[in-house]
């Protein structure tokens, strides 16, 4: 395999759901280069559906503290405009959903029926994890499936693009 091979395959193998970041700043121009790098992902009849949006600094603390805001209220009721998940699981996929979730929550110190630490746990999500750099990825309510399965791999080109950065650093050069 060739060098660029084996460092796409090392990004690929590496990619994780990270739940923690390094406070170390990220360049602009970097950030920049991955997008571009993100929007030549298929994209049917190439109408790029995604609208990506990074959040700068004065705008994240105000998202973040509205968020923790909306989480902390006891009256406000979220409601889901799209369902993400079927409304009943069935196996495999109820065995394999609850093993990654109490696998996650016991690593993070929360034990089942924590109400606390599971609302901590989703207020460092609401918080980006503490990401050095934070994006939004929307898509106009109107358009049908294949739009966004074209959002999925923009965003799926997106995170390898950045984890086969990392991936360079350790791959030798034959």
């Amino acid at each position: 395999m060739t060098r660029d091979a084996d460092v796409i395959e090392s990004a690929i193998r590496r990619r994780r759901a990270v739940r923690a970041f390094r406070p170390d700043p990220v360049d602009t121009a970097l950030v920049e280069r991955l997008i571009d790098l993100a929007a030549q992902a298929p994209s049917g009849t190439n109408m790029q559906p995604w609208k990506l949006r990074v959040i700068g600094p004065q705008s994240r603390t105000k998202l973040e503290a509205a968020l923790i805001a909306a989480l902390d209220d006891p009256t406000f009721e979220a409601a889901e405009e799209y369902r993400y998940y079927p409304e009943r699981f069935r196996e495999p996929y109820l065995s394999r959903r609850r093993k990654v979730g109490w696998d996650l929550y016991r690593l993070l110190g929360v034990a089942k029926g924590d109400t606390e630490g599971m609302k901590r746990q989703s207020a460092a999500n609401l918080r980006f994890f503490d990401a050095p750099v934070a994006m939004m990825l929307t898509i106009d309510r109107d358009l049908e499936i294949g739009s966004w399965l074209d959002l999925g791999m923009f965003i799926q080109t997106l995170l390898i693009a950045a984890q086969a950065r990392e991936a360079a650093k350790d791959v030798a050069i034959a």
